[in-house]
């Protein structure tokens, strides 16, 4: 567990996908999805990890099933509604925070996403995801952020949704080529912007360690604890703490405290 420490920031600005949206979807679709027993409207069985970081302010911008930016690809969350790309999630903390009011040296911007665009576009090269979120990274800068924390790919060929397909080696790969081209971009950012601190948090490593350690984190599967059909969930599992993911493409709360545990050190 996260022990108490004195952290250097009072606010979160969140933007990103499914593994932090702490509820968008849900007001989104009327709080038709996700359903319980998904909690509160997160993917997961409880709390997810950008909660658990002991930061009293959180603003969250993350929508499930959200691209990069949705002009290179339109996410679409389940019932097919829209959502907004994190370019477009910046785009409106821009829009609608009143900046002049934002202490940005206690202030952490931070971005996980990417996954869904090759999710939604299997094709795309991982140069161009990365620039798309090196843009909405740019915007952030434009604006004054002094803190932003980037979160690269976990093993996109380790989900129950992807674990047994004929492609599983390509998103081995495609997800590796993705998280260097991030890191060698985010190097080059902090050699522009000295007085700006980027931080790469490496959730692969952190993901592909409890996969092949996991009797030391109390795991004992790495299948889906949960089974979605026709929008209604099947609970396949009565002890989900000893599973690394809740259904074919999110983690179980447990597993987002172990990602909760090993942000908090970077902040």
């Amino acid at each position: 567990m996260i022990q108490p420490k004195k952290l250097s920031y009072d606010t979160i600005v969140c933007f990103g996908d499914s593994n932090s949206d702490t509820g968008n979807v849900y007001k989104l679709t009327g709080y038709k999805w996700p359903i319980p027993p998904y909690y509160n409207g997160r993917f997961s069985n409880g709390k997810i990890w950008i909660e658990k970081l002991g930061v009293s302010n959180l603003i969250n911008y993350a929508y499930g099933s959200a691209t990069t930016d949705n002009n290179l690809v339109q996410g679409f969350t389940t019932l097919n509604v829209r959502v907004p790309g994190v370019r477009q999630q910046i785009t409106k903390y821009i829009n609608t925070a009143d900046l002049s009011q934002v202490n940005f040296h206690r202030t952490i911007f931070i971005i996980w996403a990417g996954q869904n665009d090759y999710q939604f576009n299997i094709t795309l090269p991982a140069s161009i995801v990365v620039k798309s979120l090196i843009n909405g990274i740019n915007d952030l800068i434009q604006i004054g952020a002094k803190h932003i924390l980037i979160v690269n790919l976990p093993p996109f060929e380790a989900y129950p949704a992807t674990f047994r397909l004929s492609i599983r080696y390509y998103l081995k790969k495609l997800t590796l080529e993705h998280n260097r081209k991030l890191s060698i971009s985010i190097r080059l950012l902090q050699w522009i912007f000295p007085d700006i601190s980027f931080t790469l948090f490496d959730i692969y490593s952190l993901i592909s360690n409890i996969l092949m350690n996991k009797a030391a984190y109390g795991i004992n599967s790495t299948n889906k604890c949960w089974d979605i059909s026709n929008y209604t969930l099947v609970e396949l599992c009565a002890t989900p703490d000893t599973y690394i993911y809740i259904d074919q493409y999110h983690f179980t709360t447990r597993i987002h405290q172990l990602i909760a545990d090993n942000a908090h050190k970077l902040l």
